[in-house]
């Protein structure tokens, strides 16, 4: 029950997601989304960027939606293409669909019944996964093969500062640790209002805990305690291959296995599927993040650094251990926008050694890009970034866990769990609230 995309070189997805993601599209850019089982979709495949398409305003297309569905260095193709069409006939059936606007008539495709009896056949489980996967797609970093800017959502700049100044400076000569622990107790202190589609969900909190308490992916529906549900499993099935790395022993063939189905889980969870996910490609990311290697040669963008993240969780617990973050462009805007005012404030204009390795990740949606007063380095699909800001989030973690106030209690709430009651913070604890933070 796979879906074939000829122009991304043959790749497969689950029949499922494509199915979720129609659904969702209709849900997200349609008036009448309750029509998605008949409704028809234009196809738009016209040999362009995928920013350009969007420019156009092809948003609700059957070729935008296949190209989110591949891996990013096949995004910028056209890929509703004949022969797409032609290769899956049991999930689309070419028919005309006329433009409300302007009534003009142009290709369009709808699905078959035989996928949507398929998609009937599902449990009720199932399909709410794959409407996770669908929706990731558009709430993951779109990475394609070119630097354009591509918005699925609408998107806005946005300064940092308008909501509440920050409650300490630091001086200019001040350690880049005093930046940390002033970035740590502003996010406190400062109203947190999470965010969809760049409207409000909830009511505003303030507090590290409360945030994380607010805490969401891909969709609102899934919050803090049902995402710790979705995780759960792949967290343990990843560190049961990361012992098997530590200890340096070879992968058994179901081990081969399930190491190719983990990172697919994991990029499908953070909709942002990749190539090239071989065993060997997989075990070499596993290797570099354990060994916290800045130099390391194995693969890393939005995607890879999830399987970074998931297989040095359980790495909380060994002291002097580094458990890696994910590294996206919400994450980057958070830290980059926070600590880029708090510096500029205190009358910086260059960075100089400051924050070494920490930069910007190209992301576009909700408030990102932020406009920033400091050149910041570029830090995309870098592995010596993706260490020197889990050492920066360690950090963090590390101060919401210990520091005390002037009375000798403790300045920050503890992290609250998924599974009910409080424990210590954790840097994917830490990552998950900058993630809101740098929507």
């Amino acid at each position: 029950m796979h879906v074939t995309f000829p122009n991304a070189n043959n790749y497969q997805l689950s029949r499922g997601i494509f199915i979720a993601a129609w659904k969702v599209w209709f849900k997200r850019f349609h008036s009448q989304p309750e029509s998605w089982r008949e409704g028809r979709i234009p196809r738009h495949d016209a040999d362009d960027k995928l920013f350009e398409v969007l420019t156009r305003g092809h948003r609700f297309s059957v070729d935008v939606i296949a190209r989110l569905m591949v891996p990013w260095p096949f995004r910028n193709t056209v890929q509703a293409s004949d022969d797409f069409i032609r290769l899956n006939p049991a999930l689309l059936r070419s028919c005309s669909f006329v433009d409300d606007e302007n009534g003009n008539t142009v290709p369009g495709a709808r699905l078959t019944d035989q996928a949507l009896d398929y998609w009937d056949s599902l449990s009720f489980v199932a399909q709410e996964m794959y409407l996770v996967y669908a929706e990731a797609r558009v709430q993951a970093d779109i990475e394609t093969s070119s630097d354009d800017p591509v918005v699925i959502d609408d998107g806005g700049n946005c300064v940092i500062g308008e909501s509440i100044y920050p409650p300490v400076l630091p001086k200019a000569d001040a350690l880049d640790s005093d930046y940390v622990k002033a970035l740590v107790r502003w996010i406190d202190e400062e109203p947190y209002q999470s965010m969809y589609q760049r409207q409000p969900v909830g009511e505003p909190v303030s507090s590290w805990h409360d945030r994380l308490l607010q805490f969401f992916w891909p969709k609102p529906r899934i919050g803090h305690s049902a995402y710790g549900f979705l995780t759960n499993s792949l967290a343990y099935r990843a560190r049961l291959l990361a012992k098997t790395v530590e200890d340096q022993h070879p992968w058994t063939v179901e081990e081969q296995f399930l190491a190719v189905k983990i990172a697919n889980e994991i990029f499908n969870l953070f909709g942002v599927p990749q190539r090239d996910v071989t065993t060997d490609n997989v075990r070499k990311v596993v290797q570099a993040a354990l060994s916290a290697d800045s130099n390391g040669q194995a693969k890393m963008n939005s995607g890879w650094t999830w399987l970074a993240a998931f297989t040095t969780a359980h790495k909380e617990t060994e002291a002097g251990a580094l458990p890696l973050i994910g590294w996206n462009s919400r994450v980057s805007a958070s830290l980059v926008s926070r600590l880029d005012f708090l510096l500029a404030e205190s009358g910086h204009t260059t960075l100089g050694r400051r924050f070494a390795g920490l930069g910007t990740v190209p992301g576009y949606g909700g408030t990102r890009p932020r406009i920033l007063s400091l050149p910041w380095p570029d830090a995309y699909r870098s592995w010596a970034a993706q260490i020197a800001v889990s050492q920066l989030v360690r950090d963090i973690r590390d101060l919401l866990n210990s520091e005390r106030k002037p009375d000798g209690s403790p300045r920050y709430r503890a992290m609250p769990l998924a599974t009910g009651g409080t424990g210590v913070w954790t840097v994917l604890g830490v990552c998950y609230v900058l993630m809101g933070d740098g929507y």
